[in-house]
């Protein structure tokens, strides 16, 4: 994890808005309108996670952030507003944004944010590696907001506020589930925006609809004996109808499971809260009924083994070689099944 700050009061009064810019451009923020107040302040406090997401908690008097992020920059952003209050411009409209309130989208789509007063807000950006990669298509939609007095926002909005207090004394581990958690939120938020499943007609429904099996998927990962006309059975379509969906995003069912099994696996791999476990019993928490094959399958995706990527982040490995099928896990012929295609 790393970490820096910065304090506009401890430079020369003529530099600090060279050194705000400066600043905000290093966290990828075009800043437009900078008030010639003699009274100006600003302060962030910046880290980034184990996974590569850029928190900053941002607190300053009045200004504009406007523009868009690097089209090349393949990430979304998250902005909320804990302090103050900010009027939000994009390609869909105009709002009034109040504390709590949760916007973001993908980089590449011009927006602004004024803030006529002092505000503190807490901003993400959350790099396409560390997202998770069914949150990427329905993002093209543009800017989202999320409000922050209700449902899961509220939630959201929450969690990340509490991560804002915190900045000063978060350590690595307790930075992971956060990692996750966000991308998470993100997707249950999308399902219900309304923005989102009017977008694009019939290609915002299939989107939509995608989002909510890879959300059934997420709960069931676990389970050894998941099959497609499982998943199918509980959201109320065909398997075939599930499969085509899959197929516009050049997936498959079964690739899709296994690639979320590995990266399940491979996120607790590291986690310290997780350190107790051994390799096997990891595999198995999250559905692989047999750890060789894990081990191949892992290998093949990431480049190294499961041992030696949990080395890499300093953990031992609790294994005692004696991979076993634990008790109630699938049969060899269901596996056979799943990762056929």
């Amino acid at each position: 994890m790393t970490a820096w700050h910065l304090i506009t009061d401890q430079f020369p009064v003529e530099q600090r808005r060279d050194v705000w810019r400066d600043a905000l451009e290093k966290l990828k923020l075009p800043l437009d309108h900078l008030p010639e107040d003699e009274d100006f302040f600003a302060k962030l406090l910046c880290l980034k996670s184990p996974l590569g997401i850029e928190f900053a908690r941002i607190t300053s008097s009045p200004q504009e952030i406007s523009g868009r992020l690097m089209k090349k920059l393949d990430a979304v952003w998250l902005i909320v507003l804990i302090e103050g209050s900010a009027t939000l411009t994009h390609p869909g409209g105009k709002l009034e944004l109040a504390p709590q309130d949760i916007i973001y989208g993908q980089t590449g789509i011009p927006a602004s944010l004024s803030f006529s007063t002092k505000f503190q807000v807490l901003y993400a950006l959350i790099p396409k590696s560390a997202v998770n990669p069914r949150l990427i298509t329905p993002l093209s939609f543009g800017v989202l907001h999320l409000p922050g007095r209700s449902g899961i926002g509220h939630v959201l909005s929450g969690m990340l506020k509490a991560l804002a207090e915190t900045f000063g004394t978060l350590t690595e581990g307790p930075l992971r589930p956060i990692d996750m958690a966000l991308s998470e939120f993100l997707m249950t938020a999308l399902a219900d925006n309304p923005q989102v499943q009017t977008a694009r007609g019939s290609a915002g429904i299939r989107s939509m609809a995608l989002q909510r099996i890879c959300q059934i998927i997420e709960t069931r990962l676990s389970d050894p004996d998941l099959t497609l006309e499982d998943v199918a059975n509980e959201y109320g379509g065909s398997a075939r109808y599930l499969q085509k969906l899959f197929k516009e995003v050049d997936q498959t069912f079964s690739g899709y499971v296994r690639n979320r099994r590995l990266e399940r696996c491979r996120h607790d791999l590291i986690n310290p809260t997780f350190a107790h476990l051994g390799i096997s019993q990891i595999c198995f928490r999250w559905g692989f009924n047999e750890a060789a094959h894990f081990s191949r399958a892992f290998r093949d995706r990431y480049g190294t083994t499961p041992r030696a990527y949990r080395q890499s982040a300093g953990l031992a490995d609790n294994d005692n070689g004696d991979f076993q099928v634990p008790p109630g896990a699938g049969t060899e012929g269901t596996a056979a099944r799943q990762f056929a295609e």
